[in-house]
C-alpha cells in the first residue's frame, strides 16, 4: 500500500498490484502437465495460488488428476506453478450461432434489427475446447441507448454442472457494439471474459452516425458440441511427448499473450520450473512402454537443464492388471523397467519416484464417495516447494508432514520397505500422532554421488545462481575482474548452504573451493572466447539409519548408547 496525494487532511491508501516477475533463480515453482478442466491446450501458463489456477483453468474435474494435484501443491505451500493443459486428438469447441441482425432480399437491414454491429451476425464459442462448455448459456442484452448515450451490449454467461469450485456466473456490461480494431467487439469478449470468445461470422455492416433500429433486444443462446462429443477422449502419448519439446507448444492466443499470462514456449525452455510432475499420465496412457517412453523423455530433458527434477507417480496397477501396487514385488519390477531404459545411471539423478497413492477430500464424490486416490507428486511437489523457502533447497524434503491428505492407499511392512528404498522408492507413511509424512529422499540414481534429492537440488540451485551471473556477462572482457565476479557470486551461494548446514566440513574452506583464475583460464582458452571456473564442494550426507546400542548390566541397569 503507499499513501496517495493529499488533498484535504486525512489518510489516504492506493492498492499497488503485488510484482510477479519470474525468477530464474527460484527453485520452489513447480511445473504440471496433464488434463485440465479447461484451458488453452499445450499453453504454457502461469498460475500464483488455487484461485488463479480456477481463474485460467476452471478448478477440480473428475476426469482431471491434474486439478486435484495442484490444488494438493497449493495446499502444502507452493506459491508458483506452471500449468500445461493436454487434451485427446479429438476434442472438440462447444459454439452456437448469434445472428445480430438480418437482412432483407435486397441487402437491406430489416427494421427490427439493430444497426450498432459491425456484423450480421457471429459464432459464440467456448474459450477453450472440451465438454466442459456443453449447455452453457449465453444471454445477450443490446440497448440503442445505455448509460453513455451510445449503443451497449451486456452478455451474461452460466456454465452448468457439477464442478468445485463452481464456475462463477459471468456479468460483462457494457460492451461497445460498433468497436473497430483493437476494440471490436470480438476483441472486447475476448480481454474481459474467461468463458466464451465471439467469431465474426456473417455479413460485414457498417454503422450509421446514428443508431437506428428497436430500443432494445435479447437473445438466448446455449452453446453444443458436435453429435457424439458427449466425452473427452483423453491425451495419447504422442500429445505427451509434443508437449515435452518446446517446439510442440502451441501458439498462445493474443489475449492471453497481452495479459501475460500464459506463453508460447514449452516448459523446457522456462527457467524458473524446478520440479516437474504429470500426474494423469497413468489413468491417460494405458500401455507400460508408452509410459516409460514419456517419462524416460523428461529424465533425460531434466538432466540435460540440470536445474530441475522429475517427480514420478507409480501406476495403480502393473502391466495388464496382473498385480498391485500395493505388492512390493510388483512396484520393484516396475521401476527396475523404467531404470534399464537409461544404460548411463548419470541421468536417473534427474527422477525421483514417491510411493503410494494419496486418498483426499473429493468434493465431486458427494457422500457415498467423499474421498478420492491421486497421485502423490502434487503434494510432495509442495512439500519441496514450502521447504525449499524455509530451510533452502539443500534440505532433504522428507519427515515432513503432507498437509490436505486423509489417508495413503497402501501400506508396506519394514522389510519391504527396506527393499524399496534401496531401489530409490520414496515411500509416503501415515505415523501415528504425526500424520502423513515423506519418508525418503532418493534419486532413482544407485550411484553415491547421484543418490539423494538433496544434493541434486543443492546443484540445480548452484546452476540457476551461476546463469544468473554469468549470462549478462557474456561479452565482458575474459579476464580477472571478470573471474572474481563469478568467485564472488558463486561463493556467496555456497556460503548460503554451509551455514545452512548443506555442506560438511569444520570450515568453509572444507566444505567448498571455486577456482576461476589464469590457471582455469590459459591463454588459448581466453583467446577461444571461453572462461572455465571449477567448483568442488562436499555435500553433508542427509542421515537415515540411526543405530542404538542396549546394554543390560548384571545389576540390572539399563544402558542406551548411540552407535
Amino acid at each position: 500500500m503507499s499513501a496517495a496525494l493529499p488533498q484535504v487532511p486525512g489518510l489516504y491508501f492506493k492498492a499497488d498490484p503485488r510484482p510477479a516477475a519470474p525468477s530464474p533463480l527460484r527453485s520452489d515453482v513447480a511445473g504440471f502437465f496433464g488434463r485440465t478442466r479447461r484451458g488453452t491446450p499445450g499453453c504454457l501458463c502461469r498460475v500464483e495460488g488455487w484461485r488463479a489456477y480456477t481463474r485460467e483453468f476452471g478448478g477440480l474435474d473428475a476426469d482431471s488428476l491434474t486439478s486435484y494435484a495442484v490444488r494438493g501443491y497449493f495446499e502444502n505451500g507452493g506459491q508458483v506453478a506452471y500449468v500445461v493443459r493436454l487434451c485427446g486428438p479429438n476434442v472438440q469447441t462447444a459454439s452456437a450461432l448469434w445472428e445480430a441482425a438480418k437482412l432483407d432480399m435486397g441487402g437491406n437491414l430489416t427494421a427490427d434489427s439493430p444497426t450498432a454491429f459491425r456484423r450480421t451476425g457471429y459464432r459464440v464459442e467456448a474459450s477453450s475446447p472440451g465438454r466442459w462448455a456443453r449447455d452453457t448459456s449465453v444471454r445477450l442484452n443490446y440497448r440503442r441507448a445505455g448509460a453513455s448515450g451510445k449503443p451497449e451490449l451486456d452478455i451474461y454467461v452460466r456454465v452448468p454442472g457439477v464442478q468445485s469450485p463452481p464456475e462463477p456466473v459471468e456479468y460483462l456490461l457494457g460492451f461497445d457494439p460498433s468497436g473497430e480494431g483493437e476494440d471490436s467487439l470480438e476483441a472486447q469478449v475476448a480481454r474481459r471474459s474467461q468463458l466464451i470468445r465471439l467469431v465474426p461470422d456473417g455479413e460485414p455492416l457498417v454503422p450509421p452516425p446514428a443508431p437506428a433500429g428497436p430500443l432494445q433486444m435479447s437473445w438466448e443462446l446455449t452453446l453444443a458440441l458436435a453429435a457424439g462429443s458427449d466425452a473427452d477422449e483423453p491425451p495419447t502419448k504422442y500429445d505427451y511427448l509434443d508437449a515435452i519439446e518446446p517446439q510442440g507448444a502451441t501458439v498462445c492466443p493474443p489475449e492471453k499473450l497481452a495479459a501475460g499470462v500464459a506463453r508460447e514456449w514449452g516448459m523446457g525452455d522456462e527457467r524458473e520450473v524446478a520440479v516437474v510432475a504429470l500426474p494423469d499420465l497413468h489413468t491417460d496412457v494405458t500401455d507400460d512402454e508408452d509410459r516409460r517412453e514419456v517419462l524416460s523423455k523428461l529424465i533425460e530433458q531434466a538432466e540435460a537443464s540440470r536445474d530441475r527434477l522429475l517427480l514420478v507417480d507409480l501406476p495403480q496397477e502393473a502391466s495388464g492388471g496382473s498385480g498391485s501396487m500395493k505388492d512390493g514385488d510388483v512396484v520393484n519390477a516396475w521401476v527396475e523397467g523404467l531404470r534399464a531404459l537409461h544404460p548411463d545411471e548419470r541421468v536417473l539423478r534427474a527422477a525421483a519416484v514417491y510411493h503410494p497413492r494419496l486418498q483426499v477430500a473429493d468434493p465431486l464424490g458427494g457422500i457415498l464417495n467423499p474421498l478420492r486416490s491421486v497421485p502423490p507428486s502434487g503434494h510432495v511437489a509442495g512439500v519441496i516447494s514450502r521447504l525449499d523457502r524455509e530451510r533452502g533447497a539443500q534440505h532433504t524434503p522428507a519427515n515432513a508432514p503432507v498437509y490436505e491428505a486423509l489417508d495413503i492407499s497402501a501400506t508396506f511392512d519394514e522389510a519391504t520397505q527396506g527393499v524399496l528404498n534401496a531401489r530409490g522408492v520414496n515411500l509416503l507413511r501415515c505415523a501415528p500422532g504425526r500424520g502423513i509424512q515423506v519418508w525418503g529422499g532418493r534419486t532413482l540414481c544407485r550411484d553415491e554421488a547421484g543418490r539423494f534429492v538433496a544434493h541434486r537440488r543443492l546443484i540445480h540451485r548452484l546452476v540457476r545462481a551461476i546463469r544468473r551471473v554469468a549470462e549478462p556477462l557474456v561479452f565482458h572482457t575474459n579476464g580477472p575482474e571478470l573471474w572474481l565476479t563469478f568467485v564472488r557470486s558463486i561463493t556467496t551461494v555456497l556460503l548460503e548452504a554451509y551455514r545452512a548446514g548443506g555442506l560438511r566440513g569444520a570450515r568453509p574452506e572444507e566444505a567448498f573451493r571455486v577456482t576461476c583464475d589464469e590457471k582455469t583460464n590459459p591463454p588459448e582458452e581466453v583467446e577461444a572466447g571461453r572462461l572455465l571456473c571449477i567448483v568442488e564442494l562436499a555435500p553433508a550426507v542427509p542421515m537415515e539409519f540411526i543405530t542404538l546400542r542396549i546394554a543390560l548390566s548384571a545389576d540390572a541397569t539399563l544402558e542406551v548408547i548411540e552407535a
